[in-house]
């Protein structure tokens, strides 16, 4: 089924002819994963969504009531598979589905049980959707796990995971990442947490990986401190040892205090708020006390951190919000009442500009005239740096940058909403722009081909986020990245902390899958439910081939209007239908027979339920039954109406048979179809006179008559 014809592209039933160019090393990968658990390692660029669509591929056309979930931890990089596949895959739009936190719960609920095949969702909210109980994945051939090396502790990959295995008949699992880190316990926890039962690794060095690399070249580049910076680092030290040796004399750090790392300091925070929760009262001043020492010194360890990696506006930034928030903070509060911090303030009045944010300027300055479409990445850190980067990059001849961040909003610093994000891409793409300063929020899974070089402004210790920075140049041709340090700082640490940490990663993955133990499958393996020509013909007919203009995809927005149109007008059709049947209301079956006649879906009907109850119009007798809430809640305590006379402003109703009652339009709270000559219906009301008028207040609607 799946075979290469003139050893150039792969051929298959749902895969466009001429699409997907023949790699050996992706064809066997995919051959591995279309019937075990595996987990792909695989550098960046080399393909990891057309392995997960070819997977997909051979699931959707095997079992043709399957289904198929691909899963990302972003909306972008969710939207980002959606259109691979659809590019990829003969795909009807209702087949494709997006579903993030954007898409309302009730249009989730009709969406998940529709006919659609692939979807492609936020964990968050598949997660979400399976703790309510609007999903199961029992129908499901496949699940993709992107980014996959997340799936530890608590996040949301880890208890999908653990449900699809339960709920599936027979569960595939497809994980996919560039750096599953350099911590054997921590990828095999991956693996455990997935039930993967192989792992597929591949390096740049493996032969039939070699020739889809593109060459990116990697240079470090490293400034020296000014005497300023020197001067100032020593005043910041210099508080620093003294929080760090109080700590020491009163026996909370247990060795010399010249040796304790950001991370040690972390960990004694962490003690000592357990010791606090454990302690009588008589030892929690002292504790307390002990606290503030810690809570200070990491504030005065951040501060060294800003100084020497980020430079003088980041600190000032962030010696801003210390004093805008010490009201709330003691230790905030303690270090800016300490003399030494005013002297601290004047030293950084007289230090100049970080000599990094002067390389990177003319770093960026020499790519632009060697190359005027260039495209490049900086990577930072900090909000406060990017926003810094970004105004002295802007100063430089044919430089147009831009921030890219997360959605959060912090103090003093706005985020960017996800069109935000989506919209400046875009603008990188076409030229609007030719650099993006970045915080983390782009190292993971975007996909920008134009981009020829990165920088850093500073190294990482994470060979995870050290990979997936280096892996957004070189997609599609060579490209270059340039990783910015300062000497004798925390710099140079953190450059030989990911280079020893990427290589250890490598030696790990190649020997991971001795440790993986064999998952025994309970139930047997389904017999294959191909899909048939008359299917195939009838599919590459309504399918969307996506090429350059993915605009004929509706839009996320789009889809769920549409969708609300058609909740809305049968909610109106549903309540009318359940106030005919009273209180003995009407089963799911029955209302989806009728529903269908009027072409409403049961997805549809499902979502009209969910709204109809969350607005109390509707309520559930059992399982599958469902009432009008009026006519259970007002039964025996209600009128019979029957509209005898329409008159201009009002209508003539007779009341039980016996009084005649005058009708207005404010006094009626129910279907406006109900008020016509000869309707009658039970309604839970009040009558009253008004200038010897007997009026009537409907206040419900109870049941419709016959």
């Amino acid at each position: 089924m799946l075979e290469a014809y003139g050893r150039r592209y792969l051929e298959h039933p749902l895969i466009w002819p001429g699409t997907v160019e023949f790699r050996l090393y992706q064809k066997r990968i995919a051959d591995v994963a279309s019937e075990r658990n595996t987990l792909v390692i695989l550098p960046t660029a080399l393909g990891k969504t057309v392995i997960s669509a070819i997977v997909a591929a051979n699931m959707l056309y095997n079992y043709r009531d399957s289904k198929v979930l691909v899963m990302a931890p972003t909306r972008p990089l969710v939207m980002q598979h959606r259109k691979s596949f659809m590019r990829l895959l003969k795909l009807r739009e209702r087949d494709a589905v997006l579903l993030t936190g954007k898409t309302p719960p009730h249009y989730r609920v009709g969406v998940w049980e529709g006919k659609a095949r692939t979807f492609f969702s936020t964990p968050q909210v598949v997660r979400n959707d399976l703790l309510e109980g609007r999903l199961s994945l029992e129908n499901y051939a496949l699940l993709v796990f992107d980014e996959c090396h997340r799936a530890v502790k608590e996040y949301a990959y880890t208890d999908i995971a653990r449900y699809y295995v339960s709920q599936a008949r027979y569960p595939l699992i497809l994980g996919m990442t560039a750096s599953p880190g350099s911590n054997l316990n921590r990828i095999l926890e991956v693996c455990r947490n997935l039930y993967i039962e192989r792992v597929e690794f591949r390096s740049e060095l493996d032969p039939d990986v070699k020739p889809y690399i593109h060459p990116i070249e990697v240079e470090w580049r490293k400034v020296t401190l000014p005497y300023e910076y020197a001067t100032v680092r020593s005043k910041i030290k210099w508080m620093l040892d003294r929080r760090l040796n109080w700590l020491y004399n009163m026996g909370i750090i247990k060795f010399n205090p010249k040796y304790v790392t950001k991370r040690r300091l972390i960990e004694v925070g962490d003690e000592l708020r357990f010791m606090l929760e454990e302690s009588i009262e008589e030892e929690r001043g002292r504790i307390f006390t002990a606290i503030i020492n810690q809570s200070l010194a990491l504030t005065l360890f951040h501060m060294l951190e800003l100084l020497e990696t980020q430079g003088l506006y980041t600190l000032k930034r962030f010696l801003e919000k210390v004093e805008l928030e010490k009201k709330e903070k003691r230790s905030y509060s303690i270090l800016v009442k300490d003399h030494e911090y005013g002297e601290l303030k004047r030293l950084l009045e007289k230090a100049p500009e970080h000599p990094k944010a002067e390389l990177l300027k003319q770093t960026v300055k020499d790519q632009v005239w060697r190359n005027p479409s260039s495209r490049m990445l900086v990577f930072t850190q900090y909000r406060d740096t990017a926003t810094h980067l970004v105004e002295l990059l802007n100063k430089v001849p044919g430089v147009k940058a831009d921030r890219f961040v997360g959605q959060a909003s912090r103090l003093m610093d706005k985020g960017l909403s996800q069109e935000e994000q989506a919209d400046r891409i875009r603008m990188l793409e076409t030229g609007e722009l030719n650099v993006l300063v970045a915080t983390s929020i782009a190292e993971e899974g975007l996909d920008i081909p134009s981009v020829d070089q990165v920088i850093f402004y500073e190294p990482i210790p994470s060979e995870i986020r050290y990979i997936q920075r280096r892996g957004r140049t070189g997609r599609k041709a060579p490209g270059k990245v340039t990783i910015l340090a300062t000497e004798d700082t925390l710099d140079m640490i953190y450059l030989y902390a990911s280079r020893r940490r990427t290589e250890k990663m490598r030696r790990i993955a190649e020997t991971v899958n001795s440790k993986l133990y064999q998952i025994v499958r309970r139930r047997p393996k389904p017999p294959l439910n191909p899909m048939t020509e008359t299917e195939l013909r009838m599919l590459e007919r309504e399918a969307v081939r996506v090429k350059a203009e993915p605009e004929i995809i509706k839009t996320e927005a789009e889809a769920l209007s549409e969708f609300s149109r058609m909740v809305e007008r049968a909610s109106r059709s549903l309540y009318i239908k359940l106030l005919e049947r009273g209180a003995s209301g009407a089963s799911l079956e029955q209302l989806a027979f009728e529903m269908e006649l009027e072409g409403i879906s049961i997805p549809t009907l499902k979502a009209a339920i969910d709204k109809l109850m969350k607005n109390g119009l509707v309520t559930k007798l059992g399982p599958t039954r469902y009432a009008a809430a009026s006519a259970v809640k007002y039964a025996g305590k209600t009128y019979e109406i029957t509209v005898e006379k329409i008159r201009p402003g009002a209508a003539v109703v007779i009341v039980n048979d016996k009084w005649r009652a005058r009708l207005t339009p404010e006094d009626y709270n129910g279907p406006r179809k109900l008020i016509k000559r000869n309707s009658r219906f039970r309604a839970s009301a009040e009558l009253y006179k008004l200038a010897g008028t007997l009026h009537i207040k409907v206040k419900e609607v109870t049941e419709i008559l016959d």
